[in-house]
């Protein structure tokens, strides 16, 4: 004996039939995942090493004026000036700008602001100022070679150039790392760069 379904109850069967096949689909449907390759290297560091709060550096504190020595980078500009021929001239970096110092007088941390740049160039004597000048032209490519970006500090430091003689006279060259770039774009040298090096 065959069962007679009517048309509408037929359609209204396969109608619960689709809507269950798709209450299950979707209820099965997995949830999205961020692949390795859409996950940036930061997100990576920060997903993998847990925050640790740092009680010292959240100290409060205050600012107060310093310098630090850079001892590596200081090897790397004598480094520099060796592979120029400029030898026996000593180098000394250091960045300057601020500590952060708490009322117990400890320093919890120190932003640099700046590089600067000592030298001492030793000299026969103080009275043949275009050869000095020459030296001190040299001296200034080097040291501008080097970019900002490679230094503490977000801006340009200043240059010291101390010129030693044999006597024991001493002449102290002190300017920042810009006029030093102005003055060799312009072309200047010799006894010209000299006196431009000295005037405030």
């Amino acid at each position: 004996m065959k069962i007679k379904i009517p048309a509408v109850g037929l359609c209204l069967l396969l109608l619960a039939l689709i809507l269950s096949s798709c209450q299950i689909r979707q209820s099965i449907r997995p949830f999205p995942v961020k692949t390795l390759d859409l996950i940036s290297e930061q997100e990576l560091m920060a997903e993998s090493q847990p925050i640790i709060p740092d009680p010292i550096s959240q100290a409060p504190c205050a600012y107060m004026w310093a310098s630090q020595p850079l001892p590596q980078i200081s090897r790397e500009f004598e480094n520099l000036l060796n592979q120029a021929d400029l030898k026996d001239i000593q180098v000394f970096a250091e960045a300057y700008g601020e500590n952060c110092v708490t009322e117990e007088g400890e320093i919890v941390r120190f932003a640099a602001m700046q590089t600067d740049i000592h030298t001492v160039v030793p000299v026969q004597s103080l009275n043949n100022p275009t050869e000095m000048g020459d030296i001190a032209g040299r001296l200034l490519g080097v040291i501008l070679e080097v970019p900002l970006s490679a230094l503490p500090g977000l801006q340009p430091g200043y240059i010291g150039i101390q010129f030693s003689s044999n006597e024991g006279e001493v002449l102290n060259l002190w300017f920042k790392r810009e006029k030093a770039e102005q003055l060799l774009q312009a072309g200047i040298n010799g006894e010209k760069l000299l006196d431009e090096l000295q005037k405030k």
